[in-house]
């Protein structure tokens, strides 16, 4: 694989819930799912409704398809566009999901019991690619092969759940989204992206907006670039974003932010960054 080659396409930058309409056509309107391409491997972070749009587009590439579905958490805007996942359905294709347990429970059996009927009317082992799990802990990290190397770090969130840095050669990108700031987790976060190319960090809320979201396990933009300059890493790119913000009011903070901190980016659907 040529070492060039990392490339990170947005399928899903909303969170909480998916708000399509004519107010959100600009950043988007899906829930969290990101595309990360090394070489010819395929890796997809959550499985919010943006993967629906991204199956869709792989299930046109010929070929058998295989790639890994690394799952911050199992709230329902990170998985529930899985069960509309067009590839998981092609006999030919195999995937391997990686995620942490809550609880007693293993993240295999939460995802199942999502397409449980009276859910869903498919359960997961019918969906006919060769599907496996891989149960995850805080701070565990992952050989994926072909040089590529992922680490991971606990999440400050409700239920749990854990943030991700993607590592090949000399780049690498962290995901980390569902967070909190001002916990013990913040020191884990702060290791798991320092010195990183870039950092998708959840930026669900302003600094003002904070005070009255106290325990909802997310953070503000404001947090993430003081993370990101603690870290000395480099470009910060805003996720995760409030359903409630409309496209305006996203173009106003974009605006503002391209003034004051160039280093700060906002994530909207179709967006491409080459690393």
């Amino acid at each position: 694989m040529s070492p060039n080659n990392f490339t990170i396409t947005f399928w899903g930058v909303r969170g909480s819930r998916p708000v399509p309409g004519s107010q959100t056509v600009v950043y988007g309107g899906n829930t969290s799912c990101v595309e990360v391409r090394i070489g010819s491997r395929l890796i997809i972070l959550d499985a919010g409704t943006g993967i629906v749009n991204l199956g869709a587009r792989l299930a046109q590439e010929s070929g058998k398809l295989s790639g890994d579905i690394l799952i911050t958490h199992a709230h329902w805007d990170h998985i529930q566009g899985f069960p509309f996942f067009a590839p998981a359905y092609n006999k030919q294709n195999r995937f391997r999901i990686y995620g942490v347990k809550e609880g007693e429970r293993s993240f295999e059996s939460l995802l199942k019991s999502t397409m449980a009927a009276p859910h869903f009317p498919i359960p997961l082992e019918k969906m006919g690619a060769d599907i496996r799990f891989q149960e995850l802990s805080p701070a565990q990290g992952i050989d994926l092969g072909d040089g590529i190397t992922v680490q991971t770090a606990a999440n400050n969130h409700p239920d749990g759940g854990i943030s991700y840095r993607i590592q090949y050669g000399n780049k690498s990108c962290c995901y980390m989204t569902d967070t909190e700031h001002g916990s013990p987790a913040d020191q884990g976060l702060r290791e798991l992206c320092r010195g990183a190319d870039l950092v998708i960090y959840d930026a669900h809320f302003t600094d003002e907006e904070y005070d009255r979201h106290r325990g909802w396990g997310h953070s503000t933009w404001q947090e993430g670039l003081n993370l990101v300059q603690e870290a000395d890493a480099g470009r910060l790119l805003l996720f995760h974003h409030n359903p409630e913000r409309n496209d305006q009011q996203m173009a106003q903070l974009e605006e503002m932010l391209s003034c004051d901190y160039p280093q700060i980016s906002v994530a909207r659907e179709g967006m491409v960054i080459e690393l």
